[in-house]
């Protein structure tokens, strides 16, 4: 068939779960992810054998799945003077028969005396958590995705940003499809070196350096940024500037 109206009545069962699928990936844009509900799948080492996993929403090749209770998932000891990464992920699977389900697993990485390395995956499992061990103690679970906001967010969202050095302050930060505005101020008179970070910023689709817009009264160049691994923009001012100056930055969103 090649139109089909999936959200009609045909008098006669028809919707299948690839139809399904196909929509959801249309709809949300990604085949493997995981969307903001519950808990977002939070993980903790309860013991250095057990990884709790809360309640979350995902989507593997299209297939939705939600957790709605927490879940124990056993985690093999680890060796002695030995490091290993074990991965949490959901894996979809399908039956001969056509029956299908998406459940968590945990797999076991290699041991190493060296630097442990993440085991492999298939094209059905949706990556969630890395557990690194170190000997026989289990580290704190390292987090493999991004949430997908939901619709309703998809519009103008503020952020709150702070900043490392009060003279360069941030009045507003907002996010709207893939673009980001931030504004803000210099606090000060100052003929030199000024130096902050930014926290609290919306990832960046680049991370390479970022041009600031200036309105100075100074003939001065430009503030320059450098956005940073965790949302953080360290902002760098080698020129003299007067306070009360304004400045802004639009950059695209991840």
């Amino acid at each position: 068939m090649a139109f089909e109206a999936v959200d009609a009545c045909f008098g006669a069962p028809h919707i299948s779960s690839d139809d399904l699928a196909a929509l959801n990936e249309a709809t949300i844009g990604k085949r493997d992810c995981v969307m903001k509900w519950g808990d977002d799948f939070k993980a903790v080492m309860t013991n250095a054998n057990t990884c709790l996993v809360g309640t979350g929403v995902g989507m593997v090749g299209g297939k939705r799945f939600w957790n709605q209770a927490a879940v124990s998932l056993t985690v093999q000891s680890g060796t002695q003077g030995q490091k290993r990464n074990d991965l949490v992920v959901a894996r979809y699977a399908k039956t001969g028969a056509g029956i299908e389900s998406i459940t968590p697993v945990v797999i076991k990485g290699t041991p190493s005396a060296d630097a442990a390395a993440d085991p492999e995956v298939t094209a059905n499992d949706l990556k969630l958590w890395r557990i690194p061990l170190d000997g026989i103690n289990a580290g704190t679970p390292v987090k493999l995705f991004e949430t997908i906001a939901p619709l309703a967010s998809l519009g103008q969202t503020s952020y709150e940003v702070s900043s490392s050095d009060g003279r360069i302050s941030v009045d507003a930060c907002t996010a709207c499809g893939g673009l980001v505005f931030m504004a803000g101020r210099i606090n000060a008179t100052e003929a030199g070196w000024l130096d902050a970070t930014l926290t609290g910023c919306p990832k960046a689709k680049v991370r390479a350096g970022v041009v600031f817009g200036r309105n100075s009264t100074w003939n001065a160049p430009a503030i320059t940024g450098t956005l940073g691994k965790d949302s953080d923009m360290i902002v760098q001012v080698t020129e003299a500037v007067g306070n009360s100056e304004t400045w802004s930055v639009t950059y695209l969103r991840a």
